[in-house]
């Protein structure tokens, strides 16, 4: 399963916020400082790993279909 990764920048710090520069083109974003890893502070860099999930995709495709089937049993 291929995993892509990349480098991240954290520019800014405010408050709960932060705001990271991504990849080699500094694509901005902005996200809660919660999701990063506990004491990162402005200036840091941070490796961000993304790798598809076959059995997460799977179980939310059984919870959806669960889910239906019970509304569509309701009405």
């Amino acid at each position: 399963m291929p995993i892509k990764r990349e480098k991240i920048f954290v520019d800014s710090v405010n408050g709960k916020k932060c705001r990271l520069l991504i990849g080699k083109r500094a694509l901005v974003a902005e996200l809660p400082l919660s999701l990063l890893p506990k004491g990162t502070s402005e200036g840091d860099w941070l490796i961000l790993t993304l790798e598809n999930s076959p059995e997460l995709r799977a179980s939310a495709e059984s919870e959806t279909k669960e889910l239906l089937n019970r509304l569509k049993n309701k009405g």
